[in-house]
């Protein structure tokens, strides 16, 4: 009674649930319980922890997150700030336990095994999202209210099209990685209203080809990722700045237009590709004339 305990770390232990006794810790800042057996979590056993900022529950066997105590007028985690629930057995998430936590700016539920996603993420301080190593097929972002992010990362899922309204939802995201999914080329157009979006990565999808010009060129963007997909041309008219650097590697990429190439382009990435036309300081289009070296390759997984 009375403890002034500020941070309590348990990791590596036969913890199978929250200890009965843990709410005497009204001080408590930081609470880490990892690699653990803990199967199911009540936030509202939590809910006492009115100076919470880093609750991390990674790397248990947690299949489930719930609070059995609805709250819709106060919020019992005023201050919680980072939420670690990566490396567990998540199977679904509903995002409207989220909604309390007026202060949360990190989450991370990477490495479960999501396939569902529910609820509304009403989540005005979050910066960052990180939803990679899960199983999603499908997403719905349309009740989403996520101002502040910048950061949001769903590699290694299965999804065969972007979470319905993205564009919405995501309109301040500034990096977005989309990387090891099963996504298809008509994206691009999607992803063409992110206004804000200066990084952004599709490697390793079921890309064949992809468009790019003012309707999928966000005016922001510096660097996009195209590299393991299946692209077998390069058409890219436009390209809204200098600044903005293309990598199209270990692609299936044989042949170029330069003439249809935007003369803004100045950095190009294209190893692994049949045709290696690499250069990432030419500026010019009279030096891509009189300074490019394109090389050729035989690449076995193209032959087909």
């Amino acid at each position: 009674m009375r403890c002034n305990l500020k941070t309590l770390k348990i990791q590596h232990s036969n913890l199978e649930q929250l200890p009965q006794s843990i709410g005497n810790l009204k001080a408590l800042e930081s609470l880490t319980l990892s690699h653990s057996l803990i199967q199911a979590i009540d936030l509202h056993r939590l809910a006492e922890f009115s100076r919470l900022v880093l609750l991390d529950l990674s790397k248990n066997r947690l299949h489930s997150l719930y609070d059995s105590c609805a709250r819709t007028t106060i919020h019992p985690f005023p201050l919680l700030s980072e939420l670690y629930l990566g490396e567990n057995k998540l199977k679904s998430i509903n995002m409207d336990v989220f909604q309390p936590m007026v202060s949360l700016t990190w989450l991370d539920l990477s490495h479960n095994h999501i396939s569902v996603v529910s609820g509304s993420l009403v989540a005005t301080s979050l910066i960052s999202l990180v939803l990679s190593y899960n199983r999603l097929v499908e997403m719905d972002c349309c009740g989403w209210v996520i101002p502040k992010l910048y950061g949001m990362v769903i590699n290694d899922n299965r999804l065969p099209a972007l979470p319905r309204c993205l564009e919405h939802a995501f309109q301040n995201v500034t990096r977005l990685a989309l990387d090891t999914n099963q996504l298809q080329s008509d994206i691009m157009f999607q992803l063409g209203r992110l206004t804000n979006i200066e990084v952004l990565s599709l490697t390793d999808n079921k890309l064949t080809h992809v468009p790019l010009n003012e309707s999928t060129i966000p005016k922001q963007l510096k660097y996009l990722n195209l590299g393991h997909n299946n692209l077998k041309r390069l058409d890219v008219p436009y390209v809204p700045s200098n600044d903005l650097h293309i990598d199209v590697s270990s692609n299936c990429i044989s042949k170029i237009d330069w003439d249809s190439v935007s003369a803004n382009l100045t950095k190009l990435g294209m190893e692994g590709n049949p045709l290696d036309c690499s250069f990432y300081s030419i500026s010019t289009r009279a030096d891509i004339q009189s300074k490019l070296v394109c090389k050729k390759h035989r690449i076995e997984r193209c032959d087909s």
